[in-house]
């Protein structure tokens, strides 16, 4: 599932002080993200999204807080989904905390997450993006599902010296887009642009400029519809299984991923697919995720 919002422009970030590492145990039991945290104290269900920019509560549960709800700044949400209306308001999330550990306000957008909830099999709270992470380091451990944010890169030592694999890339985005970027994530013997998605469910979502890779179109077997959801609704695509590896760095899984081809046109210059938890649990067991040092570290081979 991608839970993509409209981006906003924020005037300044708050930063948070260091503290020791914090690990929390994650919920993938619907393949995103999830974590229990505390929202002024109340226990709520927010979702852990490299793809959402900024941050995203449930205006319903925003209200029952007492939230301050900036009616005159309303917008049109984007991403997925043929919803003509998705209206969202800036706010901000007060008093998050996360084991205990409290947290400055998070930037964020209200928005109507009914749909979304439906589709995930319980309710959502909301979405911690971009406006959350922009100043800190996480380890998601996808075999022990945990999810640590940590202080400095070495924190993560103890979790990933038994992996014999590691890639580093920039954690960076292009243009005015915050979601991280793979420049060239294989397809057969072809590379292309990809964007790394924690709050996708799915494997890889391919635009329409992917049947422009080299040899992609010719590899693709159709395989049925299915459907997605975002913040603008329902979405239909097209099922297809890829008969070529596909991988970055020292990962490769086989020919044989099942893909979906969405009606979003996608461009070579920033990315061609989006890339979910599927394929990263399968690929990569582990991610340092460093915004401190816009780096992203892929670990594989853990014992």
């Amino acid at each position: 599932m991608k839970f993509g919002i409209v981006t906003l422009t924020l005037a300044a970030f708050w930063s948070t002080a260091a503290a020791s590492p914090l690990t929390v145990p994650f919920d993938f039991s619907k393949g995103a993200i999830g974590l229990e945290v505390t929202i002024k104290g109340a226990p709520a269900y927010m979702l852990l999204d490299t793809g959402v920019d900024p941050s995203a509560i449930d205006t319903a549960r925003a209200e029952a807080l007492g939230f301050k709800i900036d009616r005159s700044a309303g917008s049109e949400a984007t991403g997925y989904g043929d919803d003509k209306s998705a209206e969202v308001f800036p706010t901000s999330i007060d008093n998050l905390a996360i084991a205990g550990r409290r947290f400055a306000p998070v930037e964020a957008l209200t928005m109507d997450m009914g749909q979304l909830s439906a589709r995930y099999g319980r309710p959502l709270d909301g979405v911690l993006g971009y406006s959350f992470l922009f100043d800190k380091i996480v380890l998601i451990d996808y075999p022990r599902r945990t999810a640590a944010i940590l202080d400095r890169p070495g924190d993560a030592l103890p979790a990933v010296q038994s992996c014999r694999k590691h890639w580093s890339i920039a954690l960076r985005g292009v243009k005015d887009d915050s979601i991280p970027v793979i420049s060239d994530f294989r397809f057969g013997a072809a590379t292309a642009p990809v964007s790394l998605d924690t709050g996708s469910s799915g494997g890889i979502a391919l635009y329409q400029r992917a049947l422009d890779v080299p040899g992609l179109r010719a590899a693709l077997t159709a395989n049925g519809e299915g459907a997605s959801i975002g913040a603008r609704g329902y979405s239909k695509t097209k099922k297809y299984v890829l008969n070529e590896p596909v991988g970055f760095g020292p990962f490769t899984l086989p020919p044989g991923q099942t893909v979906t081809l969405r009606d979003d046109e996608g461009s070579a210059d920033t990315y061609i697919a989006n890339i979910g938890n599927r394929l990263y649990s399968a690929l990569t067991p582990k991610i340092l995720l460093d915004y401190q040092h816009h780096v992203v570290t892929f670990y594989g081979d853990c014992r």
